[in-house]
């Protein structure tokens, strides 16, 4: 009976061998957390026109999207950024664009802020919202994780270091730090501009200051007047081939316009 039994199992993982064999790997994308939504969208909908085929997509951060890249545990990486000097043996394929809006609770006066003022508010040479004209109140301040790209971003705008950073709460997720700046009318954080943008709309009682004299918006991103925008881009380590071809093929055509928009996000065209 137990030599029947054997004999049962080793048939049984004959007849998988072949099954097996032919399975796809799955393709594994990671990386920002702001392409993240718009990503999952596009893999479900490649799968849907190519059966067969099976996408993993991972919010991690860009920086982590990188090493796990190299560290090969991925085949896509997704950045909020172009590739920096010790990247450049890396691939990459823009996707679009977005920006970085600095996200106030709806209720706070001010209506924008300079380069100065936004540099001296996150050095903590400017801890109250009175010396900035607004109504009094400490203020708190959102931050993201180190090695995500927004903080990248303004870091480098501003010509500052991470360690100059005044105290702060820490944010993964764009949509949780803009969460935080709705429930405390003192709190401030520079979030991606299209999540802003529909939290804006979804009703959050928050709002996008314009940057030197230019309100944070979609449009202005797109005709290239706001200047915390940035490139969000897909890289790979090597040219793509196959299925991970035609995959970013499709990520960055106009096929999936409707996705950017509907992400809040402008299409990438230079």
């Amino acid at each position: 009976m137990r030599r029947a039994t054997l004999r049962s199992a080793c048939l049984v993982l004959l007849l998988l061998v072949p099954a097996l064999a032919g399975a796809q790997k799955p393709i594994v994308i990671s990386g920002s957390s702001t392409i993240y939504p718009l990503m999952m969208d596009i893999a479900r909908r490649f799968e849907g026109l190519n059966p067969g085929v099976s996408i993993e997509v991972r919010s991690v951060g860009s920086g982590k999207g990188i090493a796990e890249l190299r560290g090969r545990a991925s085949d896509i990486a997704m950045l909020s950024r172009q590739l920096v000097d010790n990247e450049r043996d890396l691939f990459s394929y823009p996707l679009c664009r977005d920006g970085a809006a600095i996200v106030v609770h709806r209720s706070n006066p001010l209506k924008g802020i300079s380069r100065r003022q936004l540099a001296e508010l996150l050095t903590g040479k400017t801890t109250d919202w009175k010396q900035l004209g607004a109504r009094p109140g400490a203020i708190k301040l959102a931050w993201r994780e180190e090695d995500q790209a927004i903080p990248e971003l303004i870091l480098r705008h501003l010509k500052l270091k991470h360690g100059q950073v005044r105290g702060h709460k820490i944010f993964f997720e764009n949509a949780d730090a803009v969460a935080f700046v709705a429930s405390d009318r003192d709190a401030i954080t520079i979030a991606a501009l299209g999540v802003a943008e529909r939290s804006v709309k979804s009703g959050a009682p928050v709002k996008l200051l314009a940057y030197e004299g230019t309100p944070a918006s979609t449009r202005a991103v797109r005709d290239r007047t706001y200047l915390l925008s940035r490139p969000l881009i897909l890289v790979t380590r090597t040219i793509p081939e196959g299925t991970q071809k035609r995959l970013i093929d499709y990520a960055v055509s106009r096929a999936v316009n409707d996705l950017h928009e509907k992400h809040g996000f402008v299409p990438y065209e230079e």
